[in-house]
């Protein structure tokens, strides 16, 4: 069997400019055609080009991921998954230490040149060091290179994505997304969400990020989600598959991702459990994003695909 995992790490393991998605998206619709799906690159006026399979708008569930890699960032980007408190203040640490270099940076200018700091011209000159180096870091943070290493971010979810397409194959009750520009601030999914407002409102999306590298799947559920009976199924079929899971609704817990774009988003991650941190994903971000399991991949695929097969015949109100 074709470990999509494994192959997308070695043929684009960088899904970052446009060249290299371009590439990947031929791949993937090779791939679709392959499996009979019905297929297109849905591309919006800003050129975030989503690739959609079978037919979301007759959809009970769809499954998604962001087939774009990010950009190496400074400081390790670590999702604290269920705890909101240290979440914040892991980002306000970083903001800190931005801080820190900055005014260390402009004190700095001041000993290196002997300014005044009494003369409004040395004030400004340190002012405008201070702006520099903070800016300058905050934009390598964001608009650094692009980073060499994506296995579990996202090449994991994407694979999980193609693995439930060939398990399930085309079928009306179930449809497929791979969003474009989710690390430039969810852009694809956003843009899907506007041009579709039914599917934004109504459907329940299961989204995959970052699912190769942890012993335990953190569900993050928004609170239309949680409501929603075919959401309460899905839970059900999971526990009893044996798939190793936790449970979340939005307010406890933080998954920033595409699910968000949508009112029935469900966040789906594989995290490792630390006592006082919780349930985290680490290493993304960085030239350490190494790690991903195929049988990790594979085992949460399983899981749902076989959900998704349960709830073929049912009629579940929404």
């Amino acid at each position: 069997m074709l470990d999509y995992l494994s192959e997308i790490d070695r043929l684009f393991p960088v899904r970052n400019s446009a060249g290299q998605k371009e590439r990947f998206r031929s791949y993937a619709l090779s791939e679709a055609a392959k499996l009979g799906l019905s297929m297109a690159v849905r591309e919006d006026n800003d050129g975030h080009a989503n690739l959609v399979f079978s037919d979301p708008s007759s959809a009970r569930v769809i499954f998604t991921a962001h087939y774009d890699t990010p950009r190496r960032s400074l400081l390790p980007n670590l999702m604290l998954v269920s705890s909101q408190v240290l979440y914040w203040a892991y980002n306000l640490g970083v903001t800190l230490i931005l801080l820190a270099v900055a005014i260390g940076a402009a004190f700095g200018a001041k000993a290196l040149f002997r300014l005044d700091p009494s003369l409004l011209a040395a004030r400004m000159l340190m002012l405008a060091v201070y702006a520099v180096v903070y800016f300058g870091l905050f934009f390598l943070m964001l608009k650094g290179p692009a980073n060499a290493h994506n296995r579990n971010d996202n090449t994991s979810g994407t694979a999980a994505v193609l693995e439930l397409m060939r398990t399930l194959g085309e079928r009306p009750d179930v449809a497929f997304i791979l969003f474009d520009d989710e690390e430039k601030g969810k852009k694809g999914s956003k843009a899907y969400a506007k041009a579709h407002p039914e599917i934004k409102q109504n459907t329940l999306i299961v989204n995959l990020d970052c699912v190769g590298n942890g012993d335990t799947f953190v569900f993050c559920a928004s609170g239309k989600a949680d409501s929603n009976p075919l959401y309460t199924q899905l839970q059900t079929s999971v526990c009893q598959s044996g798939l190793p899971a936790r449970f979340y609704r939005a307010r406890r817990a933080q998954m920033n991702s595409d699910h968000k774009s949508f009112r029935q988003g469900v966040g789906v991650c594989a995290c490792r459990y630390k006592p006082v941190v919780g349930y985290y994903t680490g290493r993304i971000h960085t030239s350490r994003d190494t790690v991903a399991e195929p049988e990790t991949v594979q085992r949460l695929a399983s899981a749902l695909a076989a959900f998704a097969k349960q709830q073929a015949d049912r009629s579940l109100p929404f």
